[in-house]
């Protein structure tokens, strides 16, 4: 596990630095080490961070499978966290806008939306906020795109 936190952390200091082909590569490897091993909240968490990659490096239509795989794995543990949730559907969202797929993406934000809605408490815990930055992030992206 050592070697996989390694990975993830380079992965995200290149992404911090802004070499995204970089922050790929440790997060591909990363993801493949986890896939063989038996933590799925880890793997998912893995997987919607290289979505997340591949989408502000413009291939958005390489991001599809890694969001629904997120999304498939977070489903099939009870306990995982709803935050992660709620982030991953964000991601799919993201995805589905950067491929031109508007009424998925309104779709995929209002479920965001309403997953985040029920977070006010946790934004509030970790900014000392009321506010709920992914109820209004979700808000603005449904209307940017025609949504309610």
């Amino acid at each position: 596990m050592r070697e996989i936190a390694g990975l993830l952390h380079t992965a995200r200091a290149a992404r911090d630095a802004g070499d995204l082909a970089a922050a790929i590569d440790h997060q591909s490897v990363a993801v493949e080490r986890l896939r063989a091993g038996t933590n799925p909240l880890a793997l998912a968490h893995a997987l919607r961070h290289r979505a997340d990659m591949l989408i502000d490096a413009g291939r958005a239509d390489e991001a599809e499978p890694d969001c629904a795989q997120a999304l498939w794995f977070y489903a099939q543990v009870p306990e995982a966290p709803p935050l992660d949730i709620a982030n991953a559907v964000r991601c799919a969202a993201c995805q589905a806008e950067a491929v031109g797929d508007v009424a998925g993406a309104i779709d995929l934000w209002r479920d965001a939306r309403t997953r985040y809605a029920k977070l006010s408490d946790v934004f509030e815990a970790m900014t000392g906020s009321p506010a709920n930055p992914g109820v209004a992030e979700a808000t603005m992206r449904i209307e940017a795109l025609g949504g309610e």
